[in-house]
């Protein structure tokens, strides 16, 4: 299939960055509840319901990096990584990170319990909640060089088999650690102890995989009834976990699990074949592009609105979550982009901080 482009951007993978970028939104909005609300009642089901559509978000980001950075025809070198990669999200992180420790450090003096000089440290060095990202984006780029070689002289069968590895060894068996009877498969994984199948390197290279090879149509129809069994799974288990534990119990809710990875596999291929954007026009296409070149800085800003949306009396469960988590999503998602819009105007800022 011929790639959908607009310009030198791919227009599937612009639509499907936003679309994680929201993903990523109704995840942290929900997550302002889910850990609170009583197990037993609806409001947590359906914040359960729409946790679990979002969860491929992150893999799908990842995805998407990995589909761009480990092409073989890009023109990447040691020194374009540290001097370009490595420093944007480096400095961005170092931005941002101060920034919301400043604000929390604000938000607990006002509150009667000052932070201390180690403790607003510690914030700038560990971030806040949703900066792990950029260490892990930048694990990434650290490897990359070595990624590039294994993908410029790997044939499709060994992507495939490294792509198959991963997702029993990383995805699969660990899921099982616990589980009675099943456990036993959990115990051999970590037992054989492949460490280079660890962490997101397979979501990584999957992106290049999906993006630069076509599978058979029914093929790809066997991804997408794999991914809806994944949905399936993520929602029930989550509810039969917790209903063990008697607390919320984000176990399945996990990126490296089968459920989640299945998930994020199905989106990226729905969206690689299905969503073109033509419906759009070129004016929308044209705004979509923006917001998907924009989206890096929503993700490091949009944490501050969900905050202060949260402190302004309107959070996942204020009424019915079918209303309050879209209404929370769509007013975190605008004035993070408007923010970021008006933050780009600043060209220091614009090269280093998003």
């Amino acid at each position: 299939m011929e790639k959908q482009r607009t310009g030198q951007r791919v227009v599937y993978a612009d639509l499907l960055r936003i679309a994680a970028m929201a993903a990523v939104i109704v995840l942290h909005v929900c997550g302002n509840n889910w850990q609170g609300e009583d197990i037993h009642s609806l409001d947590w089901h359906l914040l359960n319901v729409f946790d679990s559509l979002v969860r491929w978000c992150v893999p799908v980001f990842v995805m998407l990096s990995g589909m761009f950075f480990l092409d073989p025809g890009r023109n990447v070198t040691y020194r374009s990584i540290f001097t370009k990669k490595l420093l944007r999200v480096f400095t961005a992180y170092v931005f941002w990170s101060v920034l919301y420790a400043a604000f929390t450090a604000l938000l607990a003096w006002r509150g009667g319990t000052p932070e201390t000089p180690l403790q607003i440290w510690l914030d700038v060095v560990y971030g806040h909640y949703h900066l792990w990202f950029l260490y892990m984006i930048m694990g990434l780029y650290l490897f990359s060089p070595i990624l590039r070689r294994f993908i410029s002289a790997a044939s499709r069968r060994d992507l495939e088999y490294f792509l198959v590895l991963y997702f029993i060894f990383t995805l699969l068996m660990p899921a099982f650690h616990g589980v009675p009877g099943l456990q036993v498969l959990g115990n051999v994984s970590y037992r054989l102890d492949i460490q280079a199948l660890g962490g997101y390197v397979g979501y990584f290279v999957a992106g290049y995989y999906f993006s630069h090879y076509e599978l058979k149509p029914r093929t790809v129809r066997i991804f997408y009834v794999l991914g809806l069994l994944g949905l399936a799974c993520t929602m029930g288990l989550t509810v039969l976990s917790s209903l063990e534990w008697q607390a919320p119990n984000e176990k399945w809710y996990q990126y490296f699990t089968p459920n989640v990875g299945l998930m994020s596999f199905a989106i990226f291929l729905f969206f690689k074949n299905k969503v073109t954007g033509k419906h759009l026009g070129q004016r929308g296409l044209r705004l979509c592009r923006q917001v998907a070149e924009y989206s890096f800085g929503i993700y490091l800003v949009h944490a501050f609105f969900n905050n202060r949306l949260v402190s302004l009396g309107l959070d996942a469960v204020t009424f019915t979550p079918l209303v309050a988590v879209p209404l929370a999503t769509v007013l975190v998602f605008l004035a993070s982009y408007l923010a970021i819009w008006l933050l780009a105007k600043i060209p220091w800022f614009r090269k280093y901080c998003m």
